[in-house]
């Protein structure tokens, strides 16, 4: 599985068209995206990132080449932001199934 992950800074006055522009782009998440983020730093508020999981690196790959413009730059564009990628594998994970989370 392989995560990228867009950083930007938005201005506060950008910040709901931000969160509208990712409801709107997240609406229909394809099968090639596992699970997808937009997180907001805690001590930098303008600070905001993207995270997706994707299922493979060829999904990735797929997405690239379908989209002119990939849709977690596009968020960040409609917040008038410059976003950073950068793209992690990941090698190992756990999910804590004990934690309660799984049965709310």
């Amino acid at each position: 599985m392989v995560i990228t992950v867009l950083d930007a800074e938005v201005d506060e006055s950008n910040w709901q068209i931000l969160k509208n522009a990712y409801a709107n782009e997240t609406a229909n998440i394809p099968d090639d995206i596992y699970q997808t983020f937009l997180i907001q730093s805690q001590s930098q508020p303008s600070s905001w990132r993207i995270m997706t999981q994707w299922r493979s690196q060829e999904d990735l790959n797929h997405m690239r080449k379908a989209e002119a413009i990939p849709p977690a730059v596009r968020v960040f564009q409609a917040a008038n932001a410059k976003p950073a990628l950068s793209v992690w594998d990941i090698r190992t994970h756990r999910i804590n199934k004990d934690s309660g989370y799984f049965t709310k």
